[in-house]
């Protein structure tokens, strides 16, 4: 059988779907897989920002679009890009390869802390969260893949970029300075995370055969959470959750236009807990 999987053009996707292929491989030696590269709303429009042409979902409709028409059998996505509401029909059927979830600050040379002034990023929660640590920093939104990111700090238009780590190691990258911030600096929902999407009821042989059941629980989680509160990349809002020993705990941030809300909780249940967070998260916004 010939499975079609789509995915998008840029270098960082097809290192991803590459690597669901090599596993789906491993598990059915008999089957043979194709990738399908796809153009999606995201990739076209990159001199706006994805806040003002849509948000969620820009870099993956035209790809659900073939999903639900047969043209492909899976999708591979970074978690993090995914809407929390899916098209009716279409599921997460495997969540896996989770690295590291971190953002970083990527400049070249011998930059100096106190020499960053101008920081790109198109992330509101990346931005939220990097003014309390850079205060005298100016932040300048930035689109393109991750080496066009990389050429305009390198060509002066910025003097660093926010980035996930785990992007920059699939890429191989590491011609670039790389300074940490922190772990206070809470990631995207889904970050690190490589989510397969299929039609509900379809695939689901191979979606259980390279599903990680600890990292799907940690995607729940966190996902929940962004529903409840109604977050997304129109808003600062960051979840990051730890599945260990059947016990799930997770770090939030959520900023509306008042203050900053930042959590610590844990449960077995990622939906319940997502839930009981967004809750005090919306509680907390609401008294300030």
């Amino acid at each position: 059988m010939n499975i079609k999987i789509g995915s998008r053009k840029s270098e960082l996707a097809l290192k991803q779907s590459e690597a669901v292929v090599n596993m789906l491989r491993s598990e059915f030696p008999d089957d043979t897989f194709e990738i399908i590269t796809i153009s999606t709303q995201g990739d076209l429009q990159r001199d706006k920002t994805l806040t003002s042409f849509g948000g969620a979902g820009v870099f993956i409709k035209e790809i659900e679009t073939a999903l639900l028409k047969g043209e492909i059998d899976m999708a591979v996505h970074s978690a993090k890009d995914m809407p929390v509401k899916l098209p009716s029909g279409l599921t997460i059927g495997a969540a896996l390869l989770r690295e590291d979830r971190s953002d970083c600050l990527v400049c070249f040379g011998d930059t100096k802390i106190d020499n960053i002034k101008i920081i790109a990023t198109g992330s509101p929660r990346r931005k939220a969260q990097a003014e309390k640590l850079f205060p005298n920093a100016e932040f300048k939104p930035i689109r393109g893949n991750i080496q066009t990111r990389l050429d305009k700090v390198k060509n002066g238009e910025y003097d660093a970029v926010i980035m996930a780590r785990t992007a920059l190691a699939r890429l191989n990258i590491n011609n670039v300075n790389i300074l940490p911030l922190g772990s206070d600096f809470i990631c995207a929902a889904g970050q690190g995370i490589i989510a397969v999407e299929t039609v509900e009821g379809k695939m689901n042989k191979y979606t259980d055969a390279i599903n990680n059941p600890n990292v799907m629980t940690e995607l729940i989680a966190e996902r929940s959470f962004l529903k409840y509160t109604g977050g997304g990349c129109h808003m600062p809002c960051g979840a990051s959750a730890v599945y260990e020993n059947g016990e799930i705990t997770m770090r939030t941030f959520f900023r509306d236009a008042k203050t900053d809300v930042r959590l610590e909780m844990s449960d077995t249940d990622p939906i319940a807990l997502g839930r009981k967070m967004a809750k005090k998260t919306l509680e907390l916004s609401e008294e300030e």
